[in-house]
């Protein structure tokens, strides 16, 4: 197990409250991604370090203090950055987008979910390019370019851009395959509705028991990341499909290299929004907005929103949401508490007249 140091920066000018949020999430990502924490470093500063992104007197404290094999850091890195900070350091370093693809690597089991992994991440060594320098050294290595002693940065990327292209090629077959197979669904006259929500708020819990789907269910991130698809019971013409979670500042590379899988919420024919009320639902809540809005879902589809996990919060907090979303539903996946409510709801699609449904 490699051993953790996380670290973030926060802006004296800004509130603390998001970044305090991010790195309690980016904690549990590292620990998703197996890794053991031995420490964490907050640094208040005017603005984070050009070089090092920490300040280079709290990163030597980092190097005298802690025996460890990766320093994480709760932001996006520039190149330079993530240079200066293994030369410094002589130890691994990743970054927020890094950690999370890296999680998508340990997850993904299909085929074309690997590919979209490894497009996710050749596009992020690719983008790191510049200004690393010798560093392309080991990442020659690591990529199958002429080894260890190759340090010719333009040789690297016409090698990473050729591997793009085949898989871009080879996921595009499949993106392909896929909208046959929707528009044959949609000629024998199948309703489909997406599951979307943050990621571990409980949609496979929620297919499972709406479609009675053998689905996998586990407590951790990112457990899903291939699109399923179950049968409502009670209504074999109605399809529910759930795909990949979103999490706050989702990588651009993820979200493009996913745009197969997630084309499947874009042209289905209604959304389930589930968010976890037991957690930060308000941002949730914005960070789905904002992926469905990236990935060119219409506000004009149908949209129900569920509240997951009511046996886990009081009865108090559940009258205060409702108020806050009169319109929304509130479950319990697990001890099967309003699920009749919210089948219904969705068999009643059917027959919904735009503008007669709850729109973002």
């Amino acid at each position: 197990m490699k051993r953790f140091v996380i670290s973030t920066v926060i802006p004296k000018s800004s509130d603390p409250k998001d970044y305090l949020e991010s790195f309690e999430e980016f904690r549990e990502l590292v620990k998703n991604l197996g890794g053991e924490i031995v420490g964490e470093i907050i640094q208040k500063r005017e603005n984070p370090d050009s070089t090092y992104f920490i300040g280079k007197g709290k990163l030597e404290d980092i190097m005298s203090s802690y025996e460890f094999d990766v320093l994480a850091i709760d932001s996006r890195l520039s190149s330079a950055q993530i240079a200066n900070l293994r030369q410094k350091t002589g130890k691994e370093v990743m970054d927020r987008e890094y950690v999370i693809i890296k999680i998508f690597e340990s997850r993904a089991t299909t085929h074309e979910g690997k590919l979209q992994v490894k497009l996710a991440e050749l596009r992020y060594h690719l983008a790191k390019l510049s200004g690393i320098g010798k560093e392309m050294s080991q990442l020659g290595g690591i990529l199958g370019t002429r080894g260890p002693g190759e340090t010719k940065t333009e040789e690297i990327r016409r090698h990473i851009a050729r591997q793009i292209k085949d898989i871009e090629k080879e996921l595009e077959d499949i993106r392909r395959t896929r909208e046959i197979h929707r528009k044959r669904r949609k000629k024998q006259g199948f309703f489909t509705i997406s599951l979307v929500g943050y990621t571990n708020v409980g949609k496979s819990t929620l297919l499972r028991v709406l479609s009675s789907e053998d689905v996998e269910v586990k407590n951790q991130l990112f457990t899903t990341l291939e699109t399923r698809v179950g049968t409502l019971i009670g209504a074999k013409n109605i399809l529910i499909s759930d795909t990949v979670g979103f999490i706050r500042n989702i990588p651009h590379t993820l979200i493009e290299a996913f745009k197969s899988t997630l084309e499947e919420v874009k042209y289905s024919d209604a959304i389930v929004m589930v968010l976890d009320i037991s957690s930060d639902f308000s941002m949730q809540f914005g960070t789905i907005r904002s992926v469905l809005e990236e990935i060119g879902v219409e506000d004009s589809k149908p949209r129900i929103i569920v509240f997951n996990k009511i046996d886990l919060v009081s009865e108090a907090h559940i009258k205060r949401v409702r108020e806050q979303f009169p319109s929304a539903f509130f479950v319990s996946a697990v001890k099967l508490l309003g699920i009749n409510e919210l089948k219904n709801s969705i068999k009643n699609l059917l027959t919904w007249k735009e503008g007669e449904l709850l729109y973002l």
